[in-house]
């Protein structure tokens, strides 16, 4: 399945994406329960008046369609570029939830419920008659790693990147991994985890490990659970102050708001400390541009985020090309590199982190060679991809460090240095 292969032009992973052009519709606020409409007078502070440790941000770059039919609890995140579109059924986001970066919720029959602390990791996709986070036990559960029990009284549900969730439930207390899928009319049950790359179309596949779609709930995997809500509470209220402040400062090329994770700052592209608010593109924070912009300006797409508001910096080198809807991002305290001459595809995800070795994250932290290309819908997280390498359509390298001159085939998991290698179901 892997075998050594020179590249000797990232551009052969980069396919150009259509920009495409998305109406906003924007109403006047009309209440709906307790939640905040998401309408012109209520952006990109929801409600406008909220007190900063209350308040629910969306960056100015989200498309919300149908506001009034939308309805979102306090201290909800909403990244660059999601999309929330309501136009033919409700979808309600509850209290320190958050929506990350190109996310797409598309409502329709009865809607989309999402309930409190439920994490829609970037490039995640929710459609028809969802419900997420809502309902299901806070345990006992039986960790499969220290066979201990344990409840969570408080949950979290975590939709990782690049998953699909297609009119079906998913309770709290469980994690839809990256580049997996639940179907409709199926319910994931509280407890149970769905393995990397796995569709699963009915409720047997859902509740039994047996049958290699699911495993069950960890310790660590609430831990991390707990970790991300904190960090995107963290923006909703920092992201908010940085728009009292100014409203140019959350657009464009810009600032990372001051948290205790991440002390603020403007990127640095070409050698220059660079603010643009008019930029079509969100670069936000410690990111290192080799590129000047007038040349950055010309090989990147549209839609991209590149946002060093939690790990930084970002270094990255003069880039190959780079195709719409992209996203970097880095777990806390922890950063990114990028060699010379990256081709990246539409939807890639390069996210920072460091590699866990013997249930410890504390291994090589997330790095790219020269020469590499990335196909549309790659993921690459907590791993190091060596020069002249590239990663096929819509697969994941996870936990891993790719020696120089691999290639991985696409719809692949390749995980803990090749010791997982499963394909993408769906």
């Amino acid at each position: 399945m892997f075998k050594p292969r020179a590249i000797f032009s990232a551009s052969i992973a980069i396919i150009l994406a259509l920009v495409i052009g998305t109406q906003i519709y924007k109403q006047p606020a009309v209440a709906s329960g307790s939640g905040c409409n998401p309408t012109s007078n209520n952006l990109p502070i929801c409600p406008s008046t909220a007190p900063s440790n209350s308040a629910t941000f969306l960056d100015p770059t989200a498309i919300i369609t149908n506001p009034t039919n939308i309805s979102l609890g306090e201290r909800v995140y909403v990244a660059p570029f999601a999309q929330l579109n309501a136009t033919t059924a409700p979808i309600s986001i509850a209290e320190d939830s958050n929506v990350q970066d190109q996310v797409r919720i598309i409502a329709s029959g009865t809607g989309v419920e999402i309930g409190p602390r439920v994490i829609m990791a970037h490039m995640a996709t929710i459609k028809g008659a969802a419900k997420i986070g809502t309902q299901g036990s806070t345990g006992p559960f039986t960790d499969p790693v220290t066979n201990t029990q344990f409840s969570n009284n408080i949950p979290e549900t975590f939709l990782a990147f690049n998953c699909e969730i297609d009119g079906a439930t998913i309770e709290g207390n469980t994690v839809v991994n990256f580049l997996s899928r639940v179907g409709p009319g199926v319910t994931l049950p509280a407890g149970k985890v769905v393995l990397p790359g796995k569709n699963v179309t009915t409720n047997l596949q859902a509740s039994s490990g047996s049958l290699g779609k699911v495993a069950n709930l960890t310790q660590a995997d609430v831990a991390l659970m707990e970790a991300i809500i904190e960090v995107n509470e963290a923006f909703a209220k920092g992201y908010t102050e940085l728009a009292r402040t100014d409203s140019s400062n959350v657009t464009g090329i810009n600032y990372a708001p001051v948290t205790a994770f991440n002390p603020g700052g403007l990127p640095q592209i070409g050698g220059n400390v660079t603010r643009n608010p008019n930029f079509r593109n969100r670069i936000i924070g410690n990111v290192v541009l080799e590129d000047p912009l007038s040349i950055l300006n010309l090989k990147i797409g549209n839609r991209i985020s590149l946002r060093a508001d939690e790990g930084q910096p970002f270094n990255i080198g003069k880039i190959a090309g780079m195709a719409s809807d992209v996203v970097f991002h880095a777990l806390e305290t922890t950063s990114l590199t990028v060699g010379d001459l990256v081709g990246y595809g539409p939807r890639v995800l390069v996210h920072g982190g460091r590699q866990v070795v013997n249930g410890v994250a504390n291994g090589p932290e997330t790095s790219i060679g020269d020469l590499v290309g990335l196909a549309p819908n790659s993921v690459i997280f907590r791993s190091a991809i060596g020069s002249k390498s590239a990663v096929g359509l819509k697969s994941a390298v996870f936990n891993s460090t790719v020696p120089s001159r691999t290639y991985i085939r696409s719809r692949t998991i390749y995980a803990d240095n090749g010791s997982i290698i499963s394909p993408v179901e769906w």
